[in-house]
This record gives structure tokens, sequence and C-alpha cells, in this order.
């Protein structure tokens, strides 16, 4: 149960990221972030864990994301400062930022640490919404704003369809949760059919 200081320092925070974020273009925008921060109270309702880090570090989770451009993130120090400001306890901040700084695939596989429940939690959320018909959306606007094209024939460079092929459709395998593997299951199956339906379309399959 969250109390009347917690609720409104997530108010506090979600007016914060929505206003940093909200015209951000390649898809990690205050929509994404919503739907990240509902996905993970819906799998905290399963899992257990602290809400209130769960709710913070979703809503907090991109701000600091080195795929941003500078007109859109803020550094881990002012973001850490950002959180001290709204008077959250400081082992909740360094909880908050150790989550956010560990959470993404490239970090995980680089320090190796036993993520916490809330961390798992989080993670799982956010890998959640980069399939399934939002992840679907999300691709195509990431290619739309920095000029990747949708495919190549040889598919050796990048494009959304190589992203996706190798990359999206892995993250079925890595959620940490089981209510995330069950989240996990139908858009991991709408977007192997979408990319099975789209590559017949574009004469990209051997049949």
């Amino acid at each position: 149960m969250l109390t009347v200081m917690q609720r409104k320092q997530l108010e506090a925070a979600a007016s914060f990221v929505s206003d940093r974020l909200k015209n951000e273009p390649t898809g990690h925008d205050a929509a994404h972030v919503a739907r990240v921060r509902q996905l993970a109270v819906r799998i905290a309702n399963q899992e257990g864990g602290s809400l209130f880090i769960i709710e913070m570090a979703a809503i907090v989770h991109d701000v600091i994301d080195e795929k941003l451009s500078s007109e859109w993130k803020v550094t881990e120090k002012q973001l850490e400062n950002q959180l001290l400001l709204w008077e959250l306890d400081t082992r909740d901040v360094r909880y908050i930022m150790d989550i956010i700084t560990t959470m993404s695939f490239r970090h995980r596989h680089k320090q190796f640490r036993p993520m916490t429940l809330e961390g798992a939690i989080v993670q799982d959320a956010d890998r959640l919404d980069a399939i399934g018909a939002s992840g679907i959306a999300r691709v195509f606007t990431y290619a739309g704003a920095t000029g990747e094209p949708h495919y190549t024939e040889d598919m050796q460079q990048g494009s959304v369809l190589k992203h996706m092929e190798e990359k999206l459709l892995k993250l079925k395998d890595l959620m940490n949760t089981h209510a995330g593997k069950q989240l996990a299951d139908e858009r991991h199956e709408l977007m192997s059919l979408f990319i099975k339906k789209w590559k017949e379309e574009c004469g990209l399959t051997d049949e």
C-alpha cells in the first residue's frame, strides 16, 4: 500500500518525465513510460516487491537513456538530485538509480550481477513494451526518427526487420518473472506473425 507521500512523489515524477519526454521522437516517449509503469504494476501485483520502488523506477527509467539526445535526457546526477528534491529516502534513491542503470540488455551482460525482484519486474515491463503491437509501433517510430531502413535484401545492414529478428524475438526468453513470461507469450506470437506476413509481402521468404 502506497502512502500519501509516496503517491505525491510518484505524481511529481510522472509529471517531470511527461514534460521531459512528451515530444521525444524515437519511441522512448511519455506514452512508453506510462505503459511500462502500468505493466510493472500488473507484474508486481502477481510477483510482489516494493510497489513504490517499482513504480518510481518504471517512471524514470528512460530519462537517462544514452540512446536519447541531450535535448530529452538528463544525467544520472541530475536525476539523483531530482529524486532527493522530491524527498525520497537516500537508500531508495540509490536503489532506484541502481535498477535503472543496470537493467538494459547491454549493461546486464557487462556486470553479471544478480537482479533484485524490483529490478527484474521493471526490466520485464520495459521489455514487454518492445514486443507485441506496441513494440511494432515503436520500432517503426524509431526507424522513422533515425532514418533506419525497413529492411535490406541481404539483411546485412541495420534495419527494422533485422532488429526484430535478431533482438526483439529473443526477449520472450529473457523475461525474469513468471508473470512477465506469461505476458510475453501473446506479444511474441503477434510479432512473429507480423514478421512472417511482412516478409511474405516483401518477397523476402524462400517460399
